[in-house]
């Protein structure tokens, strides 16, 4: 199978040099091998022992009840290892009972192709919903992953609702993943890794809590031609009780990363609430060639919740080259007292050949610890460049189109720092404090802790480099 990381990497790393690959990289997510597991020999499955059991034959194998699995050591309860099998639930449960907090998966499919796995909901698993691993033509349809509960990961182990790594042709359709309450470094609802066509369509991912560490929803790692459709998340929120080992607490909806061929349509996000490090709906990060975003929302985005502090805060952000956000709406994105001296409604930084196109950001506030404002401490912005203040990542944002946008009730309507050869077309500024923030070789001041992936903290202070930009037909409206 032709998995596309190493190909991908090489395009991004000539692109954008520098970048940290190896941190971003370092997650143990292999899919694990069963031992001592039982061979299923009937197709109707009514018991699952301590070790679980392992389908290599192919055929139809079905549900005949609620099955309670009580596990001895860490593994799946059902591995599958052979091609052209379907494993339907029948809208039974499968649960684990799991007195000993080990690390068990639902469902492991390893190296086979022509699987569907449909109709049923998966309980209680200590660390995996659903996990495959070089597997081509992959159905996960109606299967709901109800609470994922690990405390204490190891280091870089990553628990997952729905996982696939270096596939090809997988597709995720109408599943839930909800209740994972979490402490490891990083978690996800739905991830793929290494993989070559996806579809992610008419999912929902919903309450989920890492207590000290980043919470993702939707994530996609070194992947190519990717599509999520018709997808929703829903509270979010990720803590910080002393991990400093970890990449981050973020808290975000929607993320990928080294990632090319991509489709987000008709997505939303809503109540993603972070701690000391980054917020954001949708954040497509260190992408590049044919990406696009369209008709998304973006709903309740707040960062520096229970530590009076944060990163930044964004709707929708773009790290990346080569992308289209079109037909997009955030809604009420705040922070209390950013690092970065910023919240965004679209944010771009690290980026070039971006176009925003009639795209609608409203209520986007900058506060302090007491929910006052003050230009010291930052500004909510409906469009503009996302500071980061780690070296790797200060680059200007170069060719970026906003066409058609409207931003309203923000402290800056549009802010063209950091910006070369860029253009605002069309621009409506309604009821914000400034519209268009225009100020050349200015200076910003930003900082970065530990629990926002800075370990040891640094402090920098950057000097305006926008130049060549035009505004075309700019309207502000004042309340």
């Amino acid at each position: 199978m032709d998995i596309p990381s190493k190909k991908i990497i090489h395009k991004i790393t000539k692109k954008f040099k520098n970048i940290p690959i190896s941190k971003i990289f370092n997650n143990n997510i292999t899919v694990r091998n069963n031992k001592n597991s039982k061979i299923q020999l009937d197709n109707i499955i009514n018991e699952i022992p301590p070790g679980g059991i392992i389908i290599n034959k192919p055929g139809i194998y079905t549900f005949g009840k609620n099955i309670s699995w009580i596990p001895k050591t860490t593994i799946s309860a059902i591995k599958i290892e052979s091609n052209n099998v379907i494993l339907n639930l029948s809208n039974f449960t499968l649960t684990c009972i799991n007195p000993l907090n080990l690390q068990t998966s639902g469902i492991s499919v390893l190296n086979s192709s022509n699987i569907s796995i449909k109709n049923g909901t998966i309980s209680q698993m200590g660390l995996r919903g659903i996990e495959c691993e070089l597997c081509k033509d992959v159905s996960i349809e109606n299967i709901i992953v109800d609470i994922i509960t690990a405390d204490n990961i190891a280091e870089y182990i990553v628990p997952v609702g729905i996982f696939f790594n270096k596939c090809e042709n997988v597709i995720a359709n109408k599943s839930i993943v909800k209740n994972i309450t979490v402490r490891a470094d990083s978690m996800a609802g739905i991830q793929i890794t290494d993989t070559i066509n996806s579809e992610i369509v008419n999912c929902t991912l919903t309450d989920f809590i890492n207590l000290d560490g980043a919470c993702t929803g939707f994530g996609h790692l070194a992947c190519d031609g990717s599509i999520v459709k018709n997808c929703v998340v829903n509270n979010f929120q990720s803590f910080f009780n002393g991990n400093v080992k970890t990449q981050g607490h973020t808290c975000i909806g929607y993320v990928p990363i080294f990632s090319t061929n991509l489709i987000f349509e008709n997505c939303k996000a809503s109540n993603i609430v972070g701690c000391c490090d980054d917020a954001h709906g949708i954040s497509i990060f260190l992408c590049l060639e044919n990406i696009k975003v369209k008709s998304c929302i973006v709903n309740n985005v707040k960062d520096g919740v229970g530590t009076n502090t944060g990163a930044k805060a964004t709707g929708i952000e773009v790290y990346a080259s080569g992308v289209i956000v079109s037909d997009c709406i955030v809604n009420n994105i705040s922070a209390i007292n950013p690092q970065d001296k910023q919240c965004t409604g679209f944010s771009c930084a690290f980026a070039e050949d971006v176009k925003f196109l009639n795209c609608k950001a409203s209520n986007v506030q900058v506060y302090d610890e007491n929910g006052n404002q003050n230009s010291c401490i930052g500004y909510g912005t409906g469009f503009g460049w996302a500071p980061d203040p780690r070296p790797e990542f200060i680059f200007p944002s170069k060719n970026i189109l906003y066409e058609n946008c409207c931003a309203n009730n923000c402290q800056v309507g549009f802010d063209s720092w950091y910006h070369i050869d860029s253009v605002w077309k069309k621009i409506c500024a309604c009821c914000c404090g400034i519209s268009v923030l225009n100020l050349n070789n200015s200076q910003r001041t930003i900082s970065c802790n530990a629990c926002s992936e800075c370990n040891p903290p640094i402090v920098i202070t950057l000097t305006n480099v926008a130049k060549g930009n035009k505004f075309i037909n700019v309207k502000a409206t004042y309340c």
